[in-house]
C-alpha cells in the first residue's frame, strides 16, 4: 500500500470529522518542507504499512499541513505527524518518526 492509496482530506473535512465524533489517525506531513524534513519520506512508508495493519479496525487518512483547515487547539505545528482521535478529541499525538512499537502501542491504545 502507498500513501497515495489513502483518503487525503483538503479543506474543511478534518473539521467534519473531528464534528462528528470520529476514530481516526492522521499523518499530517508538508510537501513544501520535505526537502528540509527528511523525517516525512520515513513517515510515508510507515503510515500506510500502519493502515495496512490496522485500517480494517480504524479509519485512517492523510493530509498536507498546508491545504487542510486545523483547529488551532489541535495545536499541530510540526510536520510529520501521526495523530490519533477518538470520539472526535485528540487522544495522542507522534512527532517525527517513531518506532515501530510505539506506533503498535499508540494504535492498541486507541482501539482500547
Amino acid at each position: 500500500m502507498k500513501l497515495g492509496e489513502l483518503h487525503q482530506l483538503k479543506g474543511d473535512e478534518l473539521i467534519e470529522l473531528i464534528s462528528k465524533g470520529e476514530t481516526f489517525v492522521l499523518y499530517v506531513r508538508s510537501e513544501r518542507d520535505s526537502d528540509k524534513v527528511k523525517e516525512i519520506f520515513d513517515v510515508d512508508v510507515v503510515f500506510p504499512e500502519l493502515a495496512k495493519g490496522f485500517g480494517d479496525r480504524v479509519k485512517f487518512f492523510w493530509c498536507d499541513i498546508n491545504e487542510v483547515n486545523l483547529p488551532p487547539d489541535l495545536k499541530i505545528y510540526f510536520a510529520p505527524t501521526v495523530a490519533l482521535f477518538k470520539g472526535g478529541r485528540l487522544l495522542k499525538k507522534l512527532e517525527g518518526i517513531k518506532s515501530w512499537a510505539e506506533y503498535n502501542r499508540a494504535l492498541e491504545e486507541l482501539l482500547c
